[in-house]
């Protein structure tokens, strides 16, 4: 009864000893795990179990990541492990908060992480403030005074309501005292877009169709003004002259001698006649 009695204490001590020493929650999650089935977090995985900050997020029962990918997480690499833990304490938020949830939080919003748990954190250090933006954009940054925003919400990468939900962040949130802040990078400089061509007309023109473009310079529409032709000036009236008196006509065309001027006309010839052959 003794040998068994001990043998049972051992085998209870060890399933208590392999329980505490367990990363793996309570709850059924494993934070380290979950980021392996993505490879660009795979950088920001192995500082959480560099600073044994995997081990404090399995024990919660509720919990957010904020993680950074590989490229944005190289700023930490070198400081010293006690600043990063720290640091990565801020991205660890002590609440549930998924995609569903972020869509109905008002315009500002400020989450606990798990720094301020530790009672290290001054002032607002151990708090962040989500705001959020029109077309279900978000950004973060300290609770400390005078923090700009600094990181963007990118994607959702795990859920398991309401235990554990991870976040992609677009680089790491320093709060002031923490450490040198990393500012987000400046924006690409501005590119105007291409000018649309000048659309078609549609309406039919009735003029007549246009002549087949040749090489001839006569052919080549011209970039001036068409100039209206010039109107010659209008003839003046000619001034008619001054009527004179009509001037006396011929005498062929005088009037014809009445019948009396015709018989003293015939008797004069006759006797001119008469006198005439008198003197032969």
């Amino acid at each position: 009864m003794e040998l068994k009695a001990s043998s049972s204490l051992v085998v209870l001590t060890a399933l208590v000893l392999l329980f505490s020493s367990s990363s793996v929650s309570v709850n059924g999650f494993d934070i380290i795990k979950i980021l392996s089935n993505h490879p660009n977090l795979l950088a920001f995985s192995d500082l959480l179990s560099q600073t044994k900050l995997n081990e404090a997020i399995n024990k919660r029962k509720t919990i957010t990541v904020l993680a950074v990918d590989n490229s944005s997480i190289g700023g930490l690499n070198d400081r010293p492990v006690d600043e990063i833990k720290n640091i990565l304490s801020v991205h660890v938020i002590l609440d549930y908060y998924d995609m569903n949830k972020l869509k109905k939080l008002p315009k500002t919003s400020s989450w606990t992480t798990m720094f301020q748990s530790t009672g290290n954190a001054n002032d607002k250090q151990g708090y962040i403030n989500c705001t959020r933006l029109p077309g279900e954009q978000f950004v973060f940054g300290s609770s400390v005074k005078n923090s700009p925003p600094v990181a963007k919400f990118v994607k959702s990468v795990f859920s398991q309501p309401f235990n554990i939900s991870v976040l992609q962040v677009s680089q790491p949130i320093v709060a002031p005292g923490l450490g040198d802040v990393i500012l987000p990078p400046p924006p690409p400089p501005y590119t105007p877009p291409p000018a649309m061509p000048p659309k078609a007309s549609r309406k039919k023109s009735n003029a007549s169709a246009p002549v087949a473009e040749g090489d001839d310079d006569e052919f080549a529409p011209s970039d001036s003004p068409i100039e209206a032709p010039v109107e010659a000036p209008a003839p003046e009236p000619v001034e008619a002259p001054a009527q004179s008196p009509p001037e006396p006509k011929d005498e062929a065309e005088a009037p014809a001698p009445s019948s009396a001027s015709r018989l003293y006309l015939a008797s004069g010839v006759a006797l001119a006649g008469f006198t005439a052959m008198a003197f032969i």
